[in-house]
């Protein structure tokens, strides 16, 4: 039983620290392209947002003994996920990534928070729970949508 407590918490952690490497990412990107400050900014804090929600979450499905389970998450792929996002905050810093390219890059990496589903690896009957989940997916939702606008209208093919 413990094990489980232990993998959730490591799980939900490192979902934590994703989330603010991203918006660090993103806060980066506003200091870069002028431009797109506005929508940097934004998806920055809403970023922020997510890495509180999951501290959330924690304390949430630990506190009260709700029963939840913690189906299969590939951590290697988390930990490949983190690191190019760590990738990108270098390849930023030496100047090697133009405005297109970092819209590009983080309309994938919305995408893969979706297609992955990682939140989901951890499923609990707390309906305080599944509400700061599902928020979060929404908003990873919204943001790519948002972006996949944003790119449509600068760059239309």
């Amino acid at each position: 039983m413990e094990d489980m407590y232990a993998k959730a918490e490591q799980v939900l952690d490192f979902l934590r620290d994703i989330e603010l490497v991203v918006a660090e990412l993103y806060r980066r990107f506003s200091r870069c392209f002028a431009e797109d400050r506005v929508i940097w900014e934004d998806l920055s804090q809403d970023e922020e947002g997510h890495a509180a929600m999951v501290t959330e979450l924690k304390r949430t499905l630990l506190r009260n003994g709700s029963p939840f389970e913690v189906g299969k998450i590939n951590l290697a792929s988390l930990t490949t996920y983190r690191q190019s996002i760590e990738n990108n905050l270098s390849r930023l810093q030496r100047g090697e990534l133009g405005r297109q390219n970092a819209l590009f890059i983080a309309r994938d990496f919305e995408r893969t928070l979706i297609e992955h589903d990682f939140y989901a690896s951890i499923r609990s009957d707390n309906p305080e729970y599944r509400a700061i989940q599902d928020k979060i997916k929404k908003e990873t939702e919204l943001h790519l949508q948002k972006l996949e606008n944003y790119i449509r209208t600068l760059f239309p093919f």
